[in-house]
């Protein structure tokens, strides 16, 4: 019997027509890539879903360039590919529809072991949808929970950070292949994240984040969780495909509410009005998912130690809550003057006790 090899593996998928469904059928027949390739023409158009064209360019052979090319990138960006057939490839992602038959990915693969809740959203979130997709990330980590999300602009990049500025892990889903960052602003926590999560990708390396890829990618986002968590999103948002494609694969769908008047919340609203889960807290996910994965709800979350604050700092924060508050508004509430509160203030913001916001707004951390 032909070994199962990463080579044989992207030889055939570099045969034109391959793609992950007939992939899995082939293999499942012939039980490795290679024995595929090996296979005359008649056994392969046995197999359910290939005729003879199919069957004719896959003996017509694989790519040899690309196969040379994709190892080479992934010896180079300590990329490995993890494939359908082992035991580690996620058990949530084997359940969707249309699993990849294989991911490339770079990082800790123990994190696919623990349960996932995807969060995802607008690109450009408000205050509002920052604040709270911090507050998600950061309370579902400390419930051992792994954040998913796909690495965009906006929510996406709140929820990476604030698990890992949490201690907990993260798994970023790319559109892209693992050689190339986007948005390049990320490239930062990228690092952390191979260290406390992984990076993911069905496409190969030197691929680019072309639109058309993001779509597809978010079946994997969806797929890998217990639940998908929209924070914020617009009617049209990317992140309500996210949505559908975890109803599609039976995953609990949550929603938080935003103002009637927003356009960032117009996506979100409409799920909930059409019958996702509305979340005001984090206890609101862990009551729906409590059945499915037992969770020992009595376990009472990290409190956040708050150090002696001497006056007027501890006036200061004990003014601040989730609401934000202008530094005019302090100022006057604390009886000091604006730049007495600035002080203040970025005493609070440096002990990571507070946040600014956009405005001279100020909230509680």
């Amino acid at each position: 019997m032909n070994e199962f090899t990463i080579e044989a593996l992207l030889g055939l998928y570099s045969v034109p027509s391959i793609g992950p469904t007939r992939m899995r059928k082939l293999i499942s027949v012939f039980k490795t890539p290679q024995a595929v390739l090996d296979a005359d023409i008649r056994r392969i158009m046995n197999v359910e879903g290939i005729d003879r064209k199919t069957a004719e360019k896959i003996k017509n052979g694989p790519d040899e360039n690309f196969i040379q090319n994709q190892l080479t990138m992934m010896k180079e960006h300590g990329v490995e590919i993890l494939t359908y057939w082992d035991e580690k490839y996620p058990k949530q992602l084997k359940k969707i529809y249309d699993p990849p038959a294989f991911l490339f990915f770079k990082g800790d693969l123990e994190c696919f072991q623990k349960p996932a809740v995807a969060i995802v959203g607008t690109r450009v979130p408000s205050s509002y949808g920052k604040m709270i997709t911090e507050q998600f990330s950061r309370e579902l980590v400390q419930h051992d929970f792994v954040i998913i999300s796909g690495f965009a602009r906006g929510v996406d990049t709140h929820a990476h950070k604030a698990a890992l500025k949490n201690g907990g892990k993260t798994i970023a889903v790319l559109g892209n292949g693992l050689d190339r960052v986007y948005p390049p602003e990320n490239k930062s926590m990228l690092p952390a994240i191979y260290e406390n999560g992984a990076v993911i990708s069905e496409y190969p390396m030197g691929t680019k984040p072309e639109a058309g890829n993001f779509p597809k990618r978010n079946r994997i986002i969806s797929g890998l969780s217990e639940g998908v968590l929209l924070t914020e999103a617009g009617a049209k948002s990317g992140a309500l495909i996210t949505a559908f494609y975890g109803l599609d694969q039976n995953r609990e769908i949550f929603s938080v509410p935003g103002a009637i008047t927003s356009g960032k919340s117009a996506g979100t609203n409409r799920l909930i009005k059409e019958g996702a889960k509305l979340v005001q807290s984090t206890m609101d996910i862990l009551e729906e998912l409590n059945g499915k994965l037992a969770l020992n709800l009595g376990k009472e979350k990290a409190v956040k130690k708050i150090p002696h604050l001497d006056e007027p700092a501890k006036t200061i924060y004990e003014l601040l809550g989730n609401e934000p508050l202008h530094i005019d508004q302090l100022a006057i509430q604390a009886d000091l003057s604006t730049s007495e509160t600035l002080s203040v203030l970025l005493t609070l913001e440096l002990m990571d006790l507070i946040r600014q916001l956009a405005g001279k707004m100020f909230i509680k951390y």
